[in-house]
């Protein structure tokens, strides 16, 4: 009997480490997810390691909860990167077409990306992905796919992601030393975009908001295109910080507080005269708080997060995106959030839950792990989509991956 085709992804999060293994089937490359795995993420601050040996041991945390699930142990994955050092633009090329009948070949579509994709970054910056958007061809005309058109001049757009060296080969360390290696770098929203959106809500208009922990991020997607995407330095541990100071109380008891009581004013009618009683979660005798008051500290750092994606909208111009919002990360499950997102962006708003993945992890459903189960469909795409990126508009620059492959392969065991 052959043996299972496996696919891993990992996602080092600022709260949480999020492993995912799937059992792909060759023929209808479906995935069934066989083990998750979670772990307190004590290592990382908005998106980057600042403490190695704890974010190693949270890793291998997880993976082994995982593989206990699965019953397969893992031998690669793909890794999952973010934070506020990642970057991005918009780059352009141009080539003339080198067949004599003007016909565009693949040829020149590979030459014209391999223009578009030369850029000049620090030494200590790295391209992490590369995405064609759209062909020009003849200084007129916008399309998706100029296989086989006629013309003279082609140009291409691309939309470059790319991150700093030293931060990426940190997250990269911590996934090798536990004898794993990587197979790919994924920018995390990319990731989550691929777990929870589908075709017609890309072609039509979305925003994908992944509340994480220590960031946020958001993607826009209009014509099956990457728009834009931004990573905000909010996430929901900030809301925790902040009850923690109004409470005059440990981390780990606001993060409770939070979790069990926490919820925007769109979640809780004010109107109410509601109290909290927080004596056993304090550890002092009549502790009763207000729920009006907990609630205008979440309310504060929710409105503050809104305003920073309202604003990243109006630098784009898109006002109308017809498929809404889609809230992913582990933030969206504050009560409330999904309402006040609506009343405040003025758009459908729905709670993200991974697409065309199955199995009996129940715990899949929560959008935290959206990052995660995309890192699968990302997989997929890389080793069975024939062309790298075709199925999913990823293409990456053979010399930038290759020398990020190059000093992965450095941290192996």
């Amino acid at each position: 009997m052959a043996r299972p085709y496996i696919i891993s992804g990992i996602d080092i999060g600022n709260s949480q480490v999020k492993v995912v293994i799937a059992k792909i089937d060759r023929d209808t490359l479906g995935a069934e997810i066989l083990g998750v795995g979670s772990a307190i993420s004590n290592g990382l601050r908005r998106g980057t390691v600042v403490d190695i040996e704890e974010t190693i041991e949270n890793v291998r945390t997880a993976v082994q909860r995982a593989e206990a699930m699965a019953g397969v142990n893992i031998k690669r994955a793909y890794l999952a990167v973010n934070g506020l050092h990642i970057k991005t633009q918009i780059s352009r090329g141009v080539i003339a077409v080198s067949r004599v009948d003007g016909e565009i070949s693949q040829n020149d579509i590979d030459r014209v990306l391999q223009a578009a994709s030369v850029v000049s970054l620090p030494a200590n910056r790295e391209v992490i992905h590369i995405l064609p958007r759209n062909y020009i061809v003849d200084g007129t005309e916008y399309v998706k796919n100029p296989m086989g058109m006629k013309g003279v001049r082609l140009e291409s757009e691309v939309f470059i992601i790319d991150g700093l060296s030293p931060y990426l080969r940190n997250m990269a360390k911590c996934v090798n030393e536990n004898n794993i290696e990587v197979s790919g770098l994924v920018f995390a929203p990319l990731a989550s975009a691929l777990a929870v959106l589908d075709k017609n809500q890309k072609e039509y208009g979305v925003m994908n908001l992944d509340f994480g922990g220590g960031t946020s991020t958001l993607t826009v997607f209009e014509e099956a295109d990457l728009l834009h995407s931004v990573v905000l330095p909010i996430g929901s541990k900030h809301i925790t910080s902040d009850l923690a100071v109004a409470l005059r109380t440990s981390i780990d008891t606001a993060e409770r507080v939070k979790i069990e009581h926490g919820a925007t004013s769109e979640g809780e009618d004010l109107r109410k005269r509601g109290n909290i009683d927080l004596s056993e979660l304090m550890a002092e005798k009549d502790f009763v708080l207000p729920r009006k008051q907990l609630i205008r500290v979440v309310d504060a750092r929710a409105q503050e997060l809104l305003e920073m994606v309202a604003n990243e909208l109006k630098k784009i111009s898109k006002g109308m995106l017809p498929a809404g919002v889609v809230l992913s990360g582990g933030g969206a499950n504050l009560p409330g959030l999904a309402a006040m997102v609506k009343d405040k962006l003025r758009l459908p708003v729905r709670i993200a839950k991974p697409l065309n993945l199955s199995g009996t992890a129940d715990n899949m459903d929560d959008p935290s792990f959206s990052v995660a189960a995309g890192l699968i469909t990302w997989g997929i795409d890389e080793e069975f989509g024939g062309n790298k990126g075709s199925k999913n508009g990823q293409f990456f620059n053979d010399g930038s991956f290759k020398k990020i492959l190059s000093w992965l392969k450095n941290f192996s065991p």
